[in-house]
């Protein structure tokens, strides 16, 4: 598991301690920690907490530390595939995000752990514009979670223009939000039937802060439901004016407000 030990190294060195220095704050040899970083031995838990404890409180080195933990231990259902397609995007292999849509949990883990990789962002940022439209969502689906400024204004940018992988993505948001089946989820995406509860649940989704996409789709089935849901709509759409740092995700809020649709225009 080598990109464990990239993971660790880069969020070692993003904080600005030395290998030396590691060690020091937790009492485990440098050769030891060196050959974990170097993906020659498996990091244990205890491993992880010290890392995690010596290198501070950061909601982005909190994340990638779950994930970690979780693909070690098990305790993700999809921790093996998330661990496969990571060693595929690491080899620019696009076949396993070509066969089936991944998911929530899948996608977050795959995003903390090549978020500090450029080639594996390139590689997904190629993806997300070829291939069938299930590597463009899931390839978007990860790129959104990688909590990239840039990656958030191409994923929103993506998902207004390229019809079916917008469908896909809004389809997978409702599911999970709403708990539906994926063919209810679907219909709810194309035709925004929802009722004021269920509207309430997706507008959550606006303060996603580890998914862009999810806040996309949110602020597109909110602003397509404003007049019959108003007051959802208004409130909603008004607090994601005020937090939302994406250009390109504040721009379709923008839309939204105005009561204009922009994929109508995209190819939708």
């Amino acid at each position: 598991m080598s990109e464990m030990g990239d993971s660790l190294r880069a969020a070692r060195e993003a904080a600005g301690l030395s290998l030396s220095g590691l060690a020091r704050r937790t009492g485990y040899s440098r050769s030891y920690l060196g050959n974990i970083e170097t993906g020659t031995k498996q990091p244990t838990p205890g491993v992880l907490r010290a890392y995690e404890r010596a290198l501070g409180d950061d909601v982005h080195r909190r994340e990638l530390f779950a994930g970690l933990a979780g693909l070690m231990a098990g305790t993700m259902a999809d921790g093996d595939i998330a661990a496969d397609i990571v060693r595929d995007i690491i080899a620019e292999r696009s076949r396993l995000l070509t066969t089936a849509q991944t998911s929530h949990a899948t996608d977050k883990t795959i995003g903390i752990l090549v978020s500090r990789q450029t080639p594996c962002i390139a590689s997904l940022g190629k993806w997300m514009r070829t291939g069938n439209p299930t590597l463009r969502v899931n390839a978007a689906g990860i790129l959104a979670k990688s909590g990239l400024h840039d990656a958030a204004n191409t994923v929103a940018a993506h998902l207004c223009a390229d019809a079916d992988a917008r469908q896909l993505y809004l389809t997978a948001v409702v599911a999970r939000v709403l708990g539906a089946p994926w063919d209810d989820a679907g219909h709810l995406a194309r035709t925004a039937s929802f009722d004021e509860q269920q509207i309430k649940a997706i507008a959550g989704e606006v303060a996603n802060s580890y998914d862009a996409g999810a806040r996309w789709c949110s602020i597109h089935l909110v602003g397509r439901t404003r007049k019959e849901h108003p007051g959802v709509a208004n409130v909603t759409l008004h607090q994601a004016l005020s937090r939302e740092p994406s250009r390109e995700l504040l721009r379709h809020n923008g839309f939204a407000l105005a009561g204009i649709d922009p994929t109508i225009h995209k190819g939708a």
